[in-house]
């Protein structure tokens, strides 16, 4: 394989990894509940639905009456575009529209609970699905007489399913603390595939490449929101503190490929393969702190919230060994691995009264990425941030609340290519060819939901 072609290969595979890995950096996503939706979550210190199980566990404690949530029926449209992503100037782009993951969420109203709240809560904390293809072929950027082909596929499925339950307590008539006990089902499938050819237009010879890295894990972990939650006249406060997973059990495969075929006085014959099957298996979250506030002015209120996430050391996913290559016997990596960096999210939202059992929302809040530019990891690499505006109304209807609202969330940046193949002295050319390429990303998402109370 000619280094050209070499480059060609590492250049799709960079790309796609990037593109579907963008959420999986990311920490303040998603949002749950009815109200807390369309202030887009910005509700830590002055949550006020059953969203409380995941914002501030506290909460509960203070409702007046409980309620049952259900994120009715929740729509979103997802746009990933990386410009010059195929060569040749020309895009890939990946559009989906899908319901979005939401939350199911309720209270217990159980006599023997005396002054104690408990609740319940099912949601989804993280959720990807991207199939890509990109095939392209024409003349070579460095050498227009030579031909080359690409062929540059991914797939990856990704959902992190948690199950809690949520114990609160009022300490005052107007404080109250709370935890929330999560279980974790963590699964991710990932699949990257590369196809270059490359026709030498002086000497006519044909070389080919492939390469393939498939991995795929389970991991069953545990963890938990603490809070505090206070309420006084115009004022809501809370704060949040949440544990890191804890592991209780994983495992997972990896696959990688490498296959080369040529002619020529730069070429060389390749073939590197190794699968390890049934690897046991690790994923690490941060500790995180969060702080909010609601603040009342007249019958509207200003809602502020800030989420701090600790770094997370490099580690491996799953703990594969090193291989030997089977056509040269140099001994390689087949790797899956992270970190991530320290993030701080902001967000604030504004409830405004326009007349009886009629709301109006607004709100605004970041979404920085926990990726670390340069990193030589493969399981998140996205490096732009993303910003969300939501809006909507909340109107009542006898005992229930009726939402309507959309999130629109958007991002870009110039991407750096992460090169996962094993060693290899022409890795560090990757990062000047995608000095020019950037990733745009947009979803927009529509809101129905429903809360009703249950006394």
């Amino acid at each position: 394989m000619n280094r050209f072609q070499i480059i060609l290969i590492i250049l799709g595979l960079s790309l796609f990894s990037v593109n579907i890995s963008a959420q999986d950096t990311h920490y303040w996503n998603l949002q749950y509940g009815t109200r807390s939706t369309l202030l887009g979550g910005a509700v830590i210190g002055s949550v006020t639905d059953i969203a409380a199980t995941y914002y501030n566990p506290a909460a509960p404690g203070l409702f007046p009456k409980p309620e049952i949530l259900l994120s009715g029926k929740v729509y979103q449209y997802s746009s990933l575009n990386i410009k010059n992503g195929a060569g040749f100037g020309e895009d890939l782009e990946f559009t989906s529209v899908e319901a979005a993951p939401s939350i199911f969420a309720g209270s217990f109203t159980f006599d023997w609970l005396g002054d104690h709240s408990l609740s319940y809560s099912i949601l989804t904390r993280q959720h990807m699905n991207y199939s890509i293809e990109g095939r392209r072929g024409g003349f070579s950027e460095t050498n227009p007489d030579d031909l080359v082909g690409r062929e540059l596929i991914t797939d990856q499925d990704l959902s992190d399913l948690w199950i809690g339950l949520t114990w609160s307590k009022k300490l005052s008539s107007n404080i109250s603390v709370g935890v929330s006990p999560y279980l974790s089902v963590r699964n991710q499938r990932t699949r990257k595939h590369a196809y270059s050819e490359t026709r030498n237009s002086a000497s006519g010879d044909v070389s080919a490449g492939i390469f393939t890295q498939q991995f795929e894990y389970k991991v069953v972990s545990m963890m938990a929101k603490i809070g505090i939650a206070a309420i006084f006249d115009q004022l809501t406060l809370g704060l949040t503190v949440t544990t890191p997973y804890l592991t209780m059990s994983g495992s997972g495969s990896s696959l990688i490929n490498l296959i080369n075929t040529g002619t020529g006085a730069d070429s060389s014959t390749i073939f590197i393969a190794n699968n390890q099957l049934e690897v046991a298996a690790a994923y690490h979250t941060p500790l995180s702190v969060g702080f909010g506030l609601g603040y009342k002015i007249g019958k509207h209120r200003i809602h502020l919230s800030a989420e701090w996430f600790d770094a997370v050391v490099k580690y491996d996913v799953l703990e594969t060994e090193d291989f030997v290559g089977q056509s040269d016997g140099k001994t390689y990596a087949n790797r899956v691995n992270t970190e991530a960096k320290s993030v701080l999210n902001y967000g604030i939202g504004g409830e405004f009264y326009l007349k009886e059992k009629l709301w109006l929302y607004v709100s605004f809040v970041t979404d920085f990425t926990a990726n670390i530019p340069d990193t030589q990891t493969n399981l998140g690499v996205s490096t732009w941030d993303i910003f969300h505006l939501s809006g909507g109304v909340l109107f009542s209807v006898g005992r229930s609340e009726i939402t309507v609202g959309a999130n629109y969330a958007f991002g870009n940046e110039k991407l750096r290519g992460q090169v996962n193949l094993p060693e290899s002295e022409i890795g560090n050319d990757v990062s000047d060819l995608l000095a020019n390429t950037e990733m745009e990303y947009m979803r927009i998402k529509f809101l129905l939901g429903f809360s009703f109370e249950l006394n």
